[in-house]
This record gives C-alpha cells, sequence and structure tokens, in this order.
C-alpha cells in the first residue's frame, strides 16, 4: 500500500503511462502487420488481375470497382463518431453514454442500410454504365448485379465500423485491424476461384459481398466477446442523440466524399480523357507509390484509438507528445521512402506487372512528388479526428479535395497522364497550414515547442525502438508490476 497521496499519484501515473505505451505497441504491431498485409495484397493482386483479365479488362475492373466508395458516402461517418464518443466515454467511466451511442448509432446504420439498398435495387437497372465501361449492350444486367452487389457489401461494412467502436471502448483497437488484415485475401482468392470458371464481373463482385458477409459476422461475435457490457437494446436508443450523431456524421462524410474525388474520381477522369489503358497505368503506378502512403496511415491507426482516450480524460501534455512523434516519424518516413522508390522504382514495377506495362522514369517522379507534402499534414490531421473536432477540417479538405480533381481533369487533357500523376499535389498545399495550426491548438501547443519536441522526438527514436521493443516492454512491464505489488 502506497505510503502517502504523493507516492500513490506518482504509480498510478507510472501505470497509466505503461498502459498507454502497451496498448501502442500492440496498435503498432497489429497495424504493421495489417499495413504490410495491404501492400502485399496490392502488389499480388494487380499482376493476378491484369494476367488473368488482360489490360483492357482490368482498367474496366478499376472502374467498378471504385463504386462502393461512392456508396460508402451514405454511411455518414457513423461508426468513426461513435468509435470516438464511446472511447471517450469509456476512459471518463461514463459506460451508459457508450451503451447509448452504440445502441443508437446501430439503430441509424440499419436504416441506412433498408433505404440504401431499396434506392439502389430501384435506380441501378436504368444506369447506361455499360457505356461509360465502353461495354456492349447486353452486358447491362451483368454491370447492374455488380452495382447490386457490390452495395449489398457496402451496406454491410456500415456494421463492422460500428462494431470496431466497441472494441475501441475495450482498448483492444488492435484487433479490428488484425481482423481486417485478412479480408482482402479471402477476397482475392474468391476472385482467383471465379476467375478459372468466368470473367464476368457480377461473379467477382459476388465473391467480394461473400467475404464482406464473413467478416462483418466474425466483428459482430468478436467485439461482444471484447466487452459484453455494450450491448444493443432498444430500450437504450436515445432519439436526442440522433441530431449530434447526424451533425458530425454530415461532417465526417467529408473526408470519404474527398477520398472518392482524389482516388476513384481520378480514375473515372482518366478513363474519360484517355482510356482504360491509361487507367491501368495510373491506377497500377498509384498502387506502388501510395504504398508509402499505407505507412503514414499505420501511424495514424496506432494514435488515434489511444489519443481518444487521452481526449476523454484531457490529459495534453500526453497528447501532444504523440503528435510530435508522429509527425516527425512521418515526415523521416517519406523522404526515405520516395528517395528508395526514386532509384528502385523501375525495376519492381517491371518485376511486379510481368512487364506488361511499361514505366517511365520521369512518370514515377512525378507520382512520387506530391508524397513528401502530404506527410506534412496527413499524421497531424489525426488530431482533428480523435479529438472529434474535425469540422473545420471536413470542409477544408473537401474543398481541396474538389481542387485536385479540377487539376487532374485539366492537366490530364494538357498533359496526358503525368499531369494527372502530379495533380494531387494541389490539395496537399491548400491543407498544410490549417492541419498544423489547428492541430497544436487542440494539443495546447505552441509552434516553437512542436519544431523542438519534434525535432527531440526524432533524434529519440533509435533509442526509443531499442526501448519500447515488445521484449523490452515485457520486462519493464514485470518490474513495475511487482513495485505497484
Amino acid at each position: 500500500m502506497p505510503s502517502s497521496p504523493l507516492l500513490f499519484i506518482i504509480n498510478l501515473d507510472r501505470y497509466q503511462s505503461m498502459k498507454l505505451k502497451a496498448a501502442l505497441i500492440r496498435n503498432s504491431l497489429a497495424s504493421g502487420w495489417g499495413k504490410i498485409s495491404t501492400v502485399l495484397f496490392r502488389l499480388i493482386q494487380i499482376p493476378v488481375l491484369l494476367s488473368l483479365l488482360g489490360v483492357e479488362d482490368y482498367g474496366r475492373w478499376l472502374v467498378v470497382y471504385s463504386f462502393p466508395s461512392w456508396i460508402a458516402l451514405a454511411n455518414l461517418g457513423f461508426g468513426s463518431v461513435a468509435s470516438n464518443e464511446m472511447s471517450m466515454a469509456a476512459a471518463a467511466g461514463d459506460l451508459s453514454r457508450a451503451k447509448s451511442v452504440y445502441a443508437t448509432t446501430l439503430a441509424l446504420v440499419s436504416g441506412l442500410f433498408v433505404a440504401g439498398l431499396v434506392l439502389v435495387g430501384f435506380i441501378a437497372p436504368f444506369l447506361p454504365s455499360e457505356s461509360l465501361l465502353k461495354l456492349p449492350a447486353e452486358r447491362h444486367t451483368e454491370i447492374t448485379l455488380v452495382i447490386i452487389w457490390f452495395t449489398i457489401s457496402t451496406l454491410l461494412t456500415f456494421y463492422g465500423e460500428v462494431y470496431e467502436a466497441r472494441f475501441r471502448s475495450a482498448r483492444q483497437a488492435h484487433m479490428p485491424v488484425i481482423l481486417y488484415s485478412f479480408r482482402p485475401w479471402l477476397e482475392l482468392l474468391g476472385m482467383f476461384i471465379v476467375l478459372q470458371f468466368s470473367h464476368r464481373f457480377d461473379y467477382l463482385a459476388l465473391a467480394v459481398l461473400c467475404t464482406t458477409l464473413l467478416y462483418t459476422v466474425a466483428m459482430k461475435w468478436l467485439s461482444y466477446r471484447a466487452i459484453r457490457e455494450i450491448t444493443f437494446s432498444r430500450q437504450l436508443i436515445k432519439k436526442e442523440l440522433f441530431r449530434p450523431l447526424f451533425k458530425k456524421g454530415l461532417s465526417f462524410q467529408a473526408f470519404p466524399l474527398g477520398n472518392a474525388l482524389i482516388f476513384q474520381g481520378n480514375i473515372i477522369v482518366v478513363q474519360l480523357i484517355l482510356g482504360p489503358v491509361a487507367v491501368a497505368i495510373f491506377g497500377s503506378v498509384r498502387t506502388l507509390v501510395r504504398s508509402i502512403n499505407q505507412m503514414f496511415e499505420l501511424i495514424n491507426q496506432v494514435m488515434w484509438p489511444e489519443m481518444s482516450l487521452l481526449f476523454g480524460v484531457h490529459d495534453y501534455p500526453r497528447i501532444a507528445r504523440l503528435h510530435r512523434i508522429g509527425v516527425a516519424v512521418s515526415i523521416g518516413t517519406a523522404f526515405f521512402c520516395v528517395l528508395f522508390l526514386a532509384l528502385f522504382g523501375q525495376p519492381l514495377y517491371a518485376f511486379w506487372t510481368h512487364n506488361n506495362i511499361t514505366l517511365e522514369w520521369t512518370l514515377l517522379l512525378l507520382f512520387l512528388l506530391p508524397i513528401p507534402f502530404n506527410a506534412l499534414w496527413f499524421t497531424s490531421s489525426v488530431i482533428h479526428m480523435a479529438s472529434n473536432r474535425y469540422e473545420r477540417l471536413a470542409v477544408r479538405y473537401l474543398v481541396a479535395m474538389g481542387l485536385a480533381i479540377i487539376a487532374c481533369s485539366i492537366m490530364s487533357a494538357v498533359f496526358g497522364i503525368k499531369g494527372a500523376a502530379v495533380s494531387t499535389i494541389v490539395s496537399d498545399l491548400v491543407l498544410i497550414p490549417f492541419v498544423l495550426k489547428e492541430s497544436l491548438r487542440l494539443t495546447h501547443d505552441t509552434w516553437p515547442a512542436f519544431k523542438a519536441g519534434m525535432l527531440h522526438e526524432a533524434a529519440q527514436l533509435p533509442a526509443y525502438l531499442r526501448r519500447f521493443s515488445p521484449a523490452a516492454m515485457l520486462s519493464k512491464k514485470t518490474k513495475e508490476e511487482e513495485q505497484l505489488r
């Protein structure tokens, strides 16, 4: 038993720090595996589908495969909003609010599922989708079924996001990352089996749907086992939560809408202006280059759940320090990876695509150019998301992506695929000053302290890696638990 209140506070703070470090390590390992899995999946998926579908049909499949991103806009961000609200409520000990947010969010998602399915079921048969893909009219029914299967698959993922919120409330944010990492491999396996017998796009979309259904069931069951106290009950649905959830959800929709514009929208622009062969080149090179961005997303995945918990208890010193570490690591990673791909990207791409597509070095450099600019703001933006104070960022993000898609249209028409490659830098230049300034305000940090702290954390990174390795942390955890007892 501690001999004084001061000693108790010191030991409690040490214990909380130990819990935070352990959670960050679990998140790091899970997110690291998840990103490695994603990169490997994309590196394997593209040559497999290229060889089985051919360049033109692969380009068409990329256009079709972008459709779920537009359907995902119907989500209204309820899962992400619920994750933050439930995490902060659980950290503050308000489990009753966490239960109400969970039940209310599930009710809203169920309503969206039914409404979305009915709406697309009525509209899809009348869409001239085969014209966009430059396919014969007799394939209209096939593409209509693709839209319907993708709609059901995307709507099911809305439930998965709510179940992820339950994991985060239990401080097990690493679990949904691990589960999600296996989903694309099952999806690719299903598509590979289908392609042995048919090249119909609707059969491929049905394989994606089956994978999503299996993933959603696993998320529901395992998240319940993680925290049995948070379950669905109609009595827990609070109508007064509808308005704040909708308000924050509508703001959150700026991010998936912006992502659809910058990723899937660019694909459609390139398809309309330059054709399916250019789409195959653009999509494959962008996939190789954006493997770097997976590292930035990994950093965000590691920090976001724990930052939400820290915001719940107003622990701003730890939040500010995590912010500095994250941005320093992100910038260093960006420059290292850009240099690596600038030197070795061409032979890697040739090996990866089995020389089916030729990549010019200048085109590769243009794709790489926006990456360091993206690193300057992307990791810092996690502060806005984790604190559930992202409304101002949402407006600027949507505007920035809209400007980028306009730039892509103009530059594709004037400079061809090289113009499309570099057009995304427009969005980065718009977002950098606002994101950094607002992040410092939310973390109660200052620009001089942030710069000095970031340089200090960058210099200490090798020592951190040794000190917080799994083996070192396990030994330290055992010693600290003995001291606390």
